[in-house]
Protein backbone atom coordinates (compact mmCIF):
# COMPACT_ATOMS: atom_id res chain seq x y z
CA UNK A 1 0.00 0.00 0.00
CA UNK A 2 0.91 3.58 -0.86
CA UNK A 3 1.81 5.85 2.01
CA UNK A 4 1.34 9.41 0.57
CA UNK A 5 3.99 12.14 1.42
CA UNK A 6 1.59 14.45 3.47
CA UNK A 7 2.52 18.55 3.30
CA UNK A 8 1.93 20.64 6.31
CA UNK A 9 -0.04 23.89 5.23
CA UNK A 10 1.94 27.03 4.68
CA UNK A 11 1.11 30.61 6.21
CA UNK A 12 0.97 33.56 3.61
CA UNK A 13 3.63 35.52 3.90
CA UNK A 14 3.36 38.30 5.99
CA UNK A 15 2.43 42.10 4.24
CA UNK A 16 5.19 43.51 4.28
CA UNK A 17 7.69 40.96 4.15
CA UNK A 18 10.12 41.50 1.06
CA UNK A 19 9.88 38.02 -1.08
CA UNK A 20 13.04 38.18 -3.36
CA UNK A 21 12.59 35.74 -6.51
CA UNK A 22 14.59 32.63 -5.97
CA UNK A 23 14.93 29.97 -9.19
CA UNK A 24 15.89 27.49 -7.05
CA UNK A 25 13.60 27.35 -4.10
CA UNK A 26 9.50 26.32 -4.00
CA UNK A 27 7.51 30.04 -4.47
CA UNK A 28 5.63 30.19 -1.48
CA UNK A 29 1.80 29.31 -1.78
CA UNK A 30 -1.20 31.06 -0.74
CA UNK A 31 -4.06 29.26 0.58
CA UNK A 32 -7.12 29.65 -1.75
CA UNK A 33 -10.48 27.99 -2.15
CA UNK A 34 -9.28 25.24 -4.09
CA UNK A 35 -7.26 23.73 -1.64
CA UNK A 36 -10.51 23.01 0.41
CA UNK A 37 -12.09 21.42 -2.34
CA UNK A 38 -12.50 17.86 -1.59
CA UNK A 39 -9.94 15.75 -2.87
CA UNK A 40 -11.63 13.56 -4.82
CA UNK A 41 -12.91 16.36 -7.12
CA UNK A 42 -9.59 17.97 -7.35
CA UNK A 43 -8.19 14.76 -8.45
CA UNK A 44 -11.08 14.80 -11.30
CA UNK A 45 -9.63 18.19 -12.51
CA UNK A 46 -5.91 17.65 -12.35
CA UNK A 47 -4.89 16.60 -16.02
CA UNK A 48 -6.50 18.45 -18.10
CA UNK A 49 -3.39 19.86 -18.71
CA UNK A 50 -1.44 16.43 -18.68
CA UNK A 51 1.28 17.58 -20.78
CA UNK A 52 2.70 20.41 -18.61
CA UNK A 53 2.52 17.99 -15.30
CA UNK A 54 5.32 16.17 -17.19
CA UNK A 55 7.52 18.73 -18.48
CA UNK A 56 7.33 19.91 -15.36
CA UNK A 57 8.73 17.08 -13.71
CA UNK A 58 11.40 16.52 -16.45
CA UNK A 59 12.54 20.05 -15.93
CA UNK A 60 12.95 19.35 -12.10
CA UNK A 61 12.98 15.29 -12.28
CA UNK A 62 16.16 12.83 -12.44
CA UNK A 63 16.58 11.03 -15.47
CA UNK A 64 18.28 7.58 -15.66
CA UNK A 65 19.65 6.26 -18.78
CA UNK A 66 19.82 2.52 -18.88
CA UNK A 67 21.90 -0.17 -20.95
CA UNK A 68 19.58 -3.18 -21.87
CA UNK A 69 19.70 -5.74 -18.82
CA UNK A 70 20.97 -2.98 -16.67
CA UNK A 71 18.94 -3.19 -13.79
CA UNK A 72 17.05 -0.92 -12.56
CA UNK A 73 16.52 -2.25 -9.07
CA UNK A 74 16.71 -5.95 -7.60
CA UNK A 75 14.56 -7.88 -4.86
CA UNK A 76 15.05 -6.63 -1.51
CA UNK A 77 15.95 -2.92 -1.96
CA UNK A 78 13.73 0.06 -0.45
CA UNK A 79 10.93 0.69 -2.64
CA UNK A 80 10.96 4.90 -1.98
CA UNK A 81 11.32 5.46 -5.60
CA UNK A 82 8.49 5.64 -8.08
CA UNK A 83 9.49 5.85 -12.05
CA UNK A 84 8.24 6.77 -15.03
CA UNK A 85 9.12 4.82 -18.20
CA UNK A 86 10.67 7.78 -20.37
CA UNK A 87 11.03 5.15 -23.57
CA UNK A 88 12.30 1.85 -24.26
CA UNK A 89 10.62 -1.11 -21.83
CA UNK A 90 11.45 -2.40 -18.01
CA UNK A 91 10.98 -5.89 -17.08
CA UNK A 92 9.71 -7.23 -14.25
CA UNK A 93 11.38 -10.87 -12.72
CA UNK A 94 11.39 -13.20 -10.38
CA UNK A 95 14.86 -14.77 -9.56
CA UNK A 96 15.31 -17.63 -7.27
CA UNK A 97 17.82 -20.34 -7.24
CA UNK A 98 19.15 -18.77 -10.81
CA UNK A 99 16.17 -19.49 -12.34
CA UNK A 100 14.25 -16.46 -14.19
CA UNK A 101 10.57 -15.69 -13.89
CA UNK A 102 9.34 -12.92 -16.04
CA UNK A 103 6.14 -11.17 -14.51
CA UNK A 104 5.58 -8.92 -16.96
CA UNK A 105 6.78 -5.69 -19.03
CA UNK A 106 6.54 -2.02 -18.44
CA UNK A 107 6.53 -0.16 -21.83
CA UNK A 108 6.96 3.42 -22.77
CA UNK A 109 4.85 5.65 -20.75
CA UNK A 110 4.26 3.41 -17.79
CA UNK A 111 4.24 4.22 -14.36
CA UNK A 112 5.99 2.25 -11.54
CA UNK A 113 4.92 2.64 -7.94
CA UNK A 114 6.89 3.35 -4.90
CA UNK A 115 5.38 1.65 -1.85
CA UNK A 116 7.22 3.85 1.22
CA UNK A 117 8.81 7.03 0.58
CA UNK A 118 10.86 6.25 4.26
CA UNK A 119 12.56 3.04 3.03
CA UNK A 120 11.02 0.77 5.09
CA UNK A 121 9.32 -1.59 2.83
CA UNK A 122 11.35 -3.49 0.41
CA UNK A 123 11.01 -4.57 -3.10
CA UNK A 124 9.99 -8.08 -3.95
CA UNK A 125 10.84 -8.44 -7.45
CA UNK A 126 13.46 -7.52 -9.73
CA UNK A 127 13.40 -4.68 -12.28
CA UNK A 128 15.99 -4.57 -15.42
CA UNK A 129 15.78 -2.90 -19.04
CA UNK A 130 14.50 -4.92 -21.75
CA UNK A 131 16.24 -2.74 -24.27
CA UNK A 132 17.98 0.68 -24.03
CA UNK A 133 15.61 2.66 -21.49
CA UNK A 134 15.27 6.15 -20.14
CA UNK A 135 13.45 6.19 -16.85
CA UNK A 136 12.12 9.67 -14.76
CA UNK A 137 13.14 8.76 -10.98
CA UNK A 138 9.84 9.88 -8.70
CA UNK A 139 11.91 9.99 -4.79
CA UNK A 140 11.19 11.90 -2.02
CA UNK A 141 13.42 14.80 -3.21
CA UNK A 142 11.04 15.37 -6.82
CA UNK A 143 7.91 15.12 -4.18
CA UNK A 144 9.12 17.91 -1.91
CA UNK A 145 9.53 20.45 -4.68
CA UNK A 146 6.59 20.64 -6.98
CA UNK A 147 3.20 22.43 -6.22
CA UNK A 148 0.29 20.24 -5.13
CA UNK A 149 -1.50 20.04 -8.48
CA UNK A 150 1.46 18.09 -10.15
CA UNK A 151 1.46 16.01 -6.97
CA UNK A 152 -1.77 14.64 -7.06
CA UNK A 153 -1.19 14.50 -10.68
CA UNK A 154 1.52 11.92 -9.77
CA UNK A 155 -0.37 9.95 -7.34
CA UNK A 156 -3.92 9.96 -9.56
CA UNK A 157 -1.20 8.39 -12.40
CA UNK A 158 0.19 6.19 -9.75
CA UNK A 159 -2.90 5.14 -8.63
CA UNK A 160 -4.37 4.35 -11.78
CA UNK A 161 -1.22 2.32 -12.86
CA UNK A 162 -1.45 -0.04 -9.87
CA UNK A 163 -5.31 -0.63 -11.10
CA UNK A 164 -4.22 -1.25 -14.48
CA UNK A 165 -1.44 -3.66 -13.73
CA UNK A 166 -3.85 -5.22 -10.51
CA UNK A 167 -6.13 -5.66 -13.99
CA UNK A 168 -3.88 -7.33 -16.26
CA UNK A 169 -2.29 -9.74 -13.74
CA UNK A 170 -5.42 -11.11 -12.72
CA UNK A 171 -6.33 -11.76 -16.30
CA UNK A 172 -3.02 -13.15 -16.87
CA UNK A 173 -4.05 -15.22 -13.92
CA UNK A 174 -7.07 -16.57 -15.68
CA UNK A 175 -5.61 -17.74 -17.89
CA UNK A 176 -3.08 -19.17 -16.57
CA UNK A 177 -5.73 -21.17 -14.94
CA UNK A 178 -8.01 -22.02 -17.75
CA UNK A 179 -4.71 -23.08 -19.78
CA UNK A 180 -3.48 -25.33 -16.50
CA UNK A 181 -6.75 -26.97 -16.34
CA UNK A 182 -6.74 -27.54 -20.26
CA UNK A 183 -3.05 -29.43 -20.18
CA UNK A 184 -4.74 -31.23 -17.05
CA UNK A 185 -7.38 -32.47 -18.78
CA UNK A 186 -5.64 -33.52 -21.79
CA UNK A 187 -3.23 -35.57 -19.68
CA UNK A 188 -6.12 -37.20 -18.11
CA UNK A 189 -7.43 -38.36 -21.62
CA UNK A 190 -4.19 -39.15 -22.66
CA UNK A 191 -3.31 -41.69 -19.91
CA UNK A 192 -7.27 -43.20 -19.96
CA UNK A 193 -6.43 -43.72 -23.21
CA UNK A 194 -3.70 -45.66 -22.34
CA UNK A 195 -4.97 -47.62 -19.83
CA UNK A 196 -7.61 -48.61 -22.30
CA UNK A 197 -5.42 -49.98 -24.94
CA UNK A 198 -3.46 -51.86 -21.74
CA UNK A 199 -6.96 -53.63 -21.02
CA UNK A 200 -7.68 -54.62 -24.18
CA UNK A 201 -3.95 -56.54 -25.08
CA UNK A 202 -4.22 -60.10 -26.06
CA UNK A 203 -0.05 -60.26 -25.71
CA UNK A 204 -0.56 -59.01 -21.39
CA UNK A 205 -4.00 -61.76 -21.07
CA UNK A 206 -1.59 -64.89 -22.14
CA UNK A 207 0.72 -64.37 -19.51
CA UNK A 208 -1.59 -63.12 -16.71
CA UNK A 209 -4.09 -66.35 -17.65
CA UNK A 210 -0.60 -68.75 -16.74
CA UNK A 211 0.48 -67.27 -13.28
CA UNK A 212 -1.34 -69.17 -10.41
CA UNK A 213 -3.87 -68.14 -8.38
CA UNK A 214 -3.47 -66.98 -4.31
CA UNK A 215 -4.16 -70.13 -2.40
CA UNK A 216 -7.74 -70.07 -1.51
CA UNK A 217 -6.80 -70.26 2.30
CA UNK A 218 -5.19 -66.48 1.83
CA UNK A 219 -8.06 -65.37 0.08
CA UNK A 220 -10.36 -66.53 2.70
CA UNK A 221 -8.13 -64.85 5.32
CA UNK A 222 -8.72 -61.74 3.33
CA UNK A 223 -12.87 -62.00 2.88
CA UNK A 224 -12.35 -62.66 6.35
CA UNK A 225 -10.19 -59.69 7.61
CA UNK A 226 -12.33 -57.41 5.21
CA UNK A 227 -15.74 -57.98 7.20
CA UNK A 228 -16.20 -55.67 10.26
CA UNK A 229 -17.72 -58.53 12.46
CA UNK A 230 -14.90 -60.62 11.64
CA UNK A 231 -13.11 -61.72 15.59
CA UNK A 232 -9.42 -62.28 16.13
CA UNK A 233 -10.45 -65.63 17.55
CA UNK A 234 -11.57 -66.50 13.70
CA UNK A 235 -8.47 -65.13 11.95
CA UNK A 236 -6.99 -67.65 14.21
CA UNK A 237 -8.68 -70.48 13.94
CA UNK A 238 -8.87 -69.89 10.00
CA UNK A 239 -4.85 -69.47 9.96
CA UNK A 240 -4.61 -73.12 12.05
CA UNK A 241 -6.81 -74.90 10.19
CA UNK A 242 -4.72 -74.45 7.17
CA UNK A 243 -1.15 -76.35 7.47
CA UNK A 244 -0.04 -74.05 4.69
CA UNK A 245 -0.77 -70.79 6.15
CA UNK A 246 0.11 -71.74 9.78
CA UNK A 247 3.71 -73.03 8.30
CA UNK A 248 4.14 -69.93 6.22
CA UNK A 249 3.61 -67.52 9.17
CA UNK A 250 5.91 -69.59 11.43
CA UNK A 251 8.41 -70.22 8.52
CA UNK A 252 8.82 -66.25 7.98
CA UNK A 253 8.44 -64.70 11.57
CA UNK A 254 11.58 -67.39 12.81
CA UNK A 255 13.43 -66.41 9.60
CA UNK A 256 16.32 -63.05 9.35
CA UNK A 257 13.35 -61.05 7.47
CA UNK A 258 12.35 -60.22 11.00
CA UNK A 259 13.92 -59.49 14.30
CA UNK A 260 12.83 -61.66 17.20
CA UNK A 261 14.70 -62.95 20.08
CA UNK A 262 12.57 -65.58 20.73
CA UNK A 263 11.01 -68.42 18.53
CA UNK A 264 7.59 -68.15 17.90
CA UNK A 265 6.62 -71.76 17.71
CA UNK A 266 2.58 -70.99 17.22
CA UNK A 267 -0.55 -68.91 15.65
CA UNK A 268 -1.48 -67.56 18.78
CA UNK A 269 1.70 -66.18 19.81
CA UNK A 270 2.27 -64.67 16.32
CA UNK A 271 -1.07 -62.84 17.03
CA UNK A 272 0.08 -61.52 20.28
CA UNK A 273 3.00 -60.01 18.88
CA UNK A 274 1.81 -58.87 15.59
CA UNK A 275 -2.02 -58.52 15.50
CA UNK A 276 -4.24 -60.74 13.32
CA UNK A 277 -3.28 -57.50 10.52
CA UNK A 278 0.11 -58.17 11.01
CA UNK A 279 -0.42 -62.47 10.66
CA UNK A 280 -2.27 -61.09 7.47
CA UNK A 281 0.20 -59.50 5.93
CA UNK A 282 2.75 -62.04 6.35
CA UNK A 283 0.49 -64.70 4.82
CA UNK A 284 -0.24 -62.84 2.35
CA UNK A 285 3.11 -61.68 0.76
CA UNK A 286 4.36 -65.28 1.15
CA UNK A 287 1.48 -66.21 -0.58
CA UNK A 288 2.46 -63.82 -3.51
CA UNK A 289 5.70 -65.37 -3.51
CA UNK A 290 4.53 -69.04 -3.98
CA UNK A 291 2.22 -67.44 -6.98
CA UNK A 292 5.10 -65.68 -8.71
CA UNK A 293 8.56 -66.26 -9.86
CA UNK A 294 11.07 -65.80 -7.62
CA UNK A 295 13.43 -63.68 -9.85
CA UNK A 296 15.40 -60.47 -8.94
CA UNK A 297 12.88 -58.15 -10.18
CA UNK A 298 9.76 -59.65 -7.74
CA UNK A 299 12.05 -59.87 -4.99
CA UNK A 300 13.16 -55.91 -5.18
CA UNK A 301 9.10 -55.60 -5.86
CA UNK A 302 8.10 -57.55 -2.75
CA UNK A 303 10.42 -56.08 -0.19
CA UNK A 304 9.40 -52.55 -1.66
CA UNK A 305 5.24 -53.49 -1.13
CA UNK A 306 5.59 -55.04 2.15
CA UNK A 307 7.29 -51.67 3.01
CA UNK A 308 4.18 -49.88 1.60
CA UNK A 309 1.71 -52.25 3.04
CA UNK A 310 2.94 -51.16 6.68
CA UNK A 311 2.79 -47.32 5.66
CA UNK A 312 -0.91 -47.71 4.22
CA UNK A 313 -1.98 -49.41 7.34
CA UNK A 314 -0.40 -46.72 9.21
CA UNK A 315 -2.01 -44.46 7.48
CA UNK A 316 -5.68 -46.24 7.57
CA UNK A 317 -5.16 -45.83 11.44
CA UNK A 318 -4.21 -42.79 11.95
CA UNK A 319 -6.82 -41.49 9.51
CA UNK A 320 -9.66 -43.08 10.54
CA UNK A 321 -10.21 -43.55 7.03
CA UNK A 322 -10.99 -46.99 5.23
CA UNK A 323 -10.55 -50.21 6.33
CA UNK A 324 -6.68 -51.56 7.45
CA UNK A 325 -6.72 -54.33 6.19
CA UNK A 326 -7.72 -54.01 3.04
CA UNK A 327 -5.86 -50.71 2.69
CA UNK A 328 -2.64 -53.12 3.82
CA UNK A 329 -3.37 -55.64 0.80
CA UNK A 330 -3.37 -52.70 -1.47
CA UNK A 331 -0.38 -52.06 -0.26
CA UNK A 332 0.96 -55.66 -1.02
CA UNK A 333 -0.52 -56.15 -4.64
CA UNK A 334 0.19 -52.93 -6.24
CA UNK A 335 3.04 -53.32 -8.31
CA UNK A 336 2.53 -57.17 -9.23
CA UNK A 337 1.91 -55.30 -12.56
CA UNK A 338 5.95 -54.52 -12.71
CA UNK A 339 6.20 -58.44 -12.30
CA UNK A 340 4.00 -59.61 -15.52
CA UNK A 341 5.29 -56.61 -17.60
CA UNK A 342 8.88 -57.97 -16.67
CA UNK A 343 7.83 -61.77 -17.64
CA UNK A 344 6.35 -60.16 -20.86
CA UNK A 345 9.72 -58.79 -21.86
CA UNK A 346 11.53 -61.86 -20.84
CA UNK A 347 9.32 -64.20 -23.21
CA UNK A 348 9.05 -61.35 -26.25
CA UNK A 349 12.27 -59.92 -25.95
CA UNK A 350 11.48 -58.25 -29.92
CA UNK A 351 8.63 -56.77 -28.63
CA UNK A 352 10.23 -54.53 -26.46
CA UNK A 353 9.18 -51.03 -27.17
CA UNK A 354 5.55 -52.29 -27.45
CA UNK A 355 5.52 -53.25 -24.25
CA UNK A 356 7.00 -50.26 -22.91
CA UNK A 357 3.83 -48.66 -23.57
CA UNK A 358 1.71 -50.67 -21.50
CA UNK A 359 0.41 -49.18 -18.67
CA UNK A 360 1.26 -51.76 -15.48
CA UNK A 361 -1.16 -50.42 -13.16
CA UNK A 362 -3.71 -51.62 -15.37
CA UNK A 363 -1.71 -55.31 -16.16
CA UNK A 364 -1.52 -55.42 -12.50
CA UNK A 365 -5.24 -54.69 -11.97
CA UNK A 366 -6.59 -57.39 -14.52
CA UNK A 367 -4.02 -60.15 -12.59
CA UNK A 368 -5.88 -59.39 -9.09
CA UNK A 369 -9.30 -59.30 -10.95
CA UNK A 370 -8.23 -62.63 -12.66
CA UNK A 371 -7.67 -64.05 -8.39
CA UNK A 372 -10.80 -62.81 -7.62
CA UNK A 373 -9.77 -60.22 -5.15
CA UNK A 374 -12.26 -57.51 -3.93
CA UNK A 375 -13.21 -55.47 -6.91
CA UNK A 376 -12.45 -52.26 -4.66
CA UNK A 377 -8.76 -53.65 -4.34
CA UNK A 378 -8.09 -54.28 -7.91
CA UNK A 379 -9.65 -50.59 -9.01
CA UNK A 380 -7.58 -49.08 -6.76
CA UNK A 381 -4.52 -50.57 -7.93
CA UNK A 382 -5.98 -49.58 -11.38
CA UNK A 383 -6.20 -45.97 -10.49
CA UNK A 384 -2.81 -45.79 -8.47
CA UNK A 385 -0.92 -43.21 -10.65
CA UNK A 386 -3.82 -40.70 -11.50
CA UNK A 387 -3.04 -38.71 -8.39
CA UNK A 388 0.02 -37.89 -9.98
CA UNK A 389 -1.82 -35.86 -12.84
CA UNK A 390 -5.28 -35.19 -12.30
CA UNK A 391 -7.00 -34.11 -8.92
CA UNK A 392 -9.78 -36.46 -6.33
CA UNK A 393 -12.41 -35.18 -8.52
CA UNK A 394 -11.64 -38.02 -11.77
CA UNK A 395 -11.19 -40.70 -9.12
CA UNK A 396 -14.29 -42.67 -8.94
CA UNK A 397 -16.13 -42.33 -5.82
CA UNK A 398 -15.88 -46.12 -4.67
CA UNK A 399 -12.06 -45.71 -4.31
CA UNK A 400 -11.30 -42.68 -3.73
CA UNK A 401 -10.11 -43.32 -0.07
CA UNK A 402 -8.35 -46.01 -1.40
CA UNK A 403 -6.57 -44.57 -3.91
CA UNK A 404 -5.46 -41.61 -1.74
CA UNK A 405 -4.42 -43.74 1.06
CA UNK A 406 -1.96 -45.91 -1.47
CA UNK A 407 -0.83 -42.23 -3.01
CA UNK A 408 0.51 -41.15 0.28
CA UNK A 409 1.63 -44.14 1.62
CA UNK A 410 4.05 -44.22 -1.55
CA UNK A 411 4.90 -40.66 -1.36
CA UNK A 412 6.29 -41.56 2.63
CA UNK A 413 8.04 -44.81 1.56
CA UNK A 414 10.00 -42.57 -1.23
CA UNK A 415 10.98 -40.01 1.45
CA UNK A 416 12.15 -42.80 3.82
CA UNK A 417 14.47 -43.59 1.20
CA UNK A 418 15.83 -39.79 0.98
CA UNK A 419 14.14 -38.78 -2.50
CA UNK A 420 13.61 -35.33 -2.30
CA UNK A 421 10.61 -33.90 -2.52
CA UNK A 422 11.08 -31.60 -5.42
CA UNK A 423 11.01 -35.22 -7.41
CA UNK A 424 7.99 -36.27 -6.14
CA UNK A 425 4.89 -35.70 -8.02
CA UNK A 426 2.71 -33.55 -5.58
CA UNK A 427 1.10 -31.62 -7.91
CA UNK A 428 -2.74 -32.11 -6.31
CA UNK A 429 -1.25 -33.66 -3.12
CA UNK A 430 -3.17 -31.32 -0.81
CA UNK A 431 -6.27 -32.14 -2.62
CA UNK A 432 -5.89 -36.04 -1.92
CA UNK A 433 -5.17 -35.50 1.64
CA UNK A 434 -8.09 -33.40 2.46
CA UNK A 435 -9.80 -37.15 1.45
CA UNK A 436 -7.62 -38.23 4.94
CA UNK A 437 -8.89 -35.17 6.97
CA UNK A 438 -5.18 -34.10 6.35
CA UNK A 439 -5.80 -31.06 4.28
CA UNK A 440 -3.29 -27.96 4.86
CA UNK A 441 -0.38 -30.57 6.58
CA UNK A 442 2.91 -30.75 4.51
CA UNK A 443 4.01 -34.31 3.56
CA UNK A 444 6.66 -33.80 5.87
CA UNK A 445 3.93 -33.26 8.47
CA UNK A 446 1.85 -36.52 7.35
CA UNK A 447 5.09 -38.40 8.04
CA UNK A 448 6.84 -36.74 10.94
CA UNK A 449 3.52 -36.62 13.26
CA UNK A 450 1.35 -39.09 11.45
CA UNK A 451 3.16 -42.26 10.08
CA UNK A 452 6.15 -43.06 11.89
CA UNK A 453 4.84 -42.65 15.12
CA UNK A 454 2.06 -45.36 14.67
CA UNK A 455 4.64 -47.38 13.04
CA UNK A 456 7.36 -47.02 15.39
CA UNK A 457 4.79 -48.21 17.98
CA UNK A 458 4.88 -51.65 16.54
CA UNK A 459 8.36 -51.54 15.27
CA UNK A 460 9.04 -55.55 16.51
CA UNK A 461 6.45 -56.25 14.46
CA UNK A 462 7.81 -54.39 11.18
CA UNK A 463 10.14 -56.15 8.68
CA UNK A 464 13.47 -55.39 9.24
CA UNK A 465 13.99 -53.16 5.95
CA UNK A 466 11.13 -50.71 7.36
CA UNK A 467 12.26 -50.70 10.58
CA UNK A 468 15.96 -49.63 9.51
CA UNK A 469 14.05 -47.07 7.16
CA UNK A 470 12.59 -45.50 10.82
CA UNK A 471 15.68 -45.51 12.49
Amino acid sequence: MLKFLRRKKQAPPAASASVKPNVASKPAQTLSPETDTPLKDRLQSVGANKGNELVTLLNIGTTKKMLAGEYLFREGEPADTGYIVLDGAIEELVISDENETSLGVYPEKSWINFLDLSGTAHRVTTARAKETSSVLLLDERLLNSIDDDVLLFIYRELHKSSVEEAVRKEAEKAAFAAQSQGLVDAIFDIRTAAKDRSKNSDLAQNVIQKVPKLPIATIGLLNKLTDDSTSTNEVVDLVKSDPSLTSVLLKTLNSAEYSFEEKIADVNHAVSLLGYIGVYQIVMSQSLRQSLPDTPAFRKVYTRSLEISHIAFAISQASGVGKPAEMATIGLVHSLGNIIVELLRQQNPKLENLIECFDVSVIGAQLLHTWNLPEGIWKAVEHQDSPEFTPAKNIPEDILTATAVLYVAQLCHQRLHKVSEARLPMLFLDDYLSQLNWKGLTLGNVLGEKVAPNLRKKAKALPASLALLLG
